[in-house]
C-alpha cells in the first residue's frame, strides 16, 4: 500500500469526519471550505480535485460521477497479502524436489514487502545451513525459515541470491557467472563442507527467481 502524503492524509480524514458528523460524503467544495478552516489553502477545485485522485490511485477510495460520489475503501483488507507456498528447498546440496502444487499459504503484511504484489510472488521454506550467512535486507538465510521468490526476476547479477532447480531438485544458492557458458551456484555458509555448483547450458536446471525477502521462523523447540 502506497504511503500518504500529509496533505493527501489531512483530505482523507476530512472526508471521514464529515460522513461520520453528517452520514453523507462531503462536496468537493465543502471538502475545500474544511481543509481551508484546518489550515490546507487550496488556490482552486482543481487542487481537491488532484488530492482526491491522488487518493483513489493509491487505493484510499473510489469515485464515480455524482456530486457525493466518494466511497471509502476498506483498507484492513489491504493490509496483509497471502503468499502461496510451494515447497521447500535446501539450503545445501539439493535434496528437495520443488512442487508446484501450493502446499499453503503465509499471510504477511504488505509493510514487509517493497515490491508490488502480483502471482509471479510466492514463498519456500529452506532446509539446510549452507546460506546461514548470506542476508537479505540484513535478515539470515537459516534452516526453517521462509524466503519470497520473485520469479519475475530474469536478468541475474552476481551476488544475487537465487532458487534453481537441477535435475528437479530445488536449491537456494547465490548467483556468479563464471564465463560466457558458466554459471556458479555458491553456498555463504558457517559450515565449509558446503561447495559450489558449476552449471554450463547443456545441464538439466532453471534458475526460478530471485529471493526478495526472508521471513524468519524462530526456534520454539524446548530447552
Amino acid at each position: 500500500m502506497r504511503l500518504l502524503t500529509k496533505k493527501e492524509d489531512l483530505v482523507l480524514k476530512t472526508i471521514k469526519n464529515y460522513f461520520g458528523q453528517k452520514n453523507r460524503m462531503p462536496t468537493i467544495r465543502e471538502i475545500q471550505k474544511e481543509v481551508s478552516r484546518l489550515g490546507l489553502k487550496t488556490k482552486s477545485l482543481a487542487s481537491i480535485f488532484l488530492y482526491l485522485r491522488h487518493l483513489e490511485e493509491k487505493g484510499f477510495i473510489q469515485r464515480d460521477s455524482g456530486n457525493r460520489s466518494i466511497k471509502i475503501c476498506d483498507q484492513s483488507k489491504k493490509k496483509f497479502c497471502s503468499v502461496p507456498i510451494l515447497g521447500t528447498a535446501s539450503a545445501g546440496t539439493p535434496l528437495f524436489f520443488a512442487q508446484e502444487n501450493i502446499e499453503g499459504y503465509l499471510k504477511i503484511s504488505r509493510r514487509l514487502i517493497t515490491k508490488k504484489i502480483t502471482d509471479a510472488l510466492f514463498a519456500i521454506q529452506i532446509f539446510g545451513n549452507s546460506m546461514d550467512l548470506a542476508r537479505i535486507n540484513n535478515r539470515r538465510i537459516e534452516d526453517g525459515d521462509y524466503v519470497l521468490i520473485d520469479s519475475d526476476s530474469k536478468d541475474f547479477r552476481d551476488g544475487d541470491k537465487v532458487l534453481a532447480t537441477i535435475d528437479g531438485l530445488a536449491t537456494i544458492k547465490i548467483f556468479h557467472r563464471i564465463d560466457q557458458d558458466t554459471i556458479g551456484l555458491f553456498p555463504q555458509s558457517s559450515e565449509k563442507s558446503h561447495k559450489p555448483i558449476y552449471l554450463t547450458p547443456g545441464d538439466n536446471f532453471v534458475i526460478n527467481g530471485k529471493v526478495i525477502e526472508v521471513l524468519k521462523t524462530p526456534n520454539l523447540a524446548l530447552a
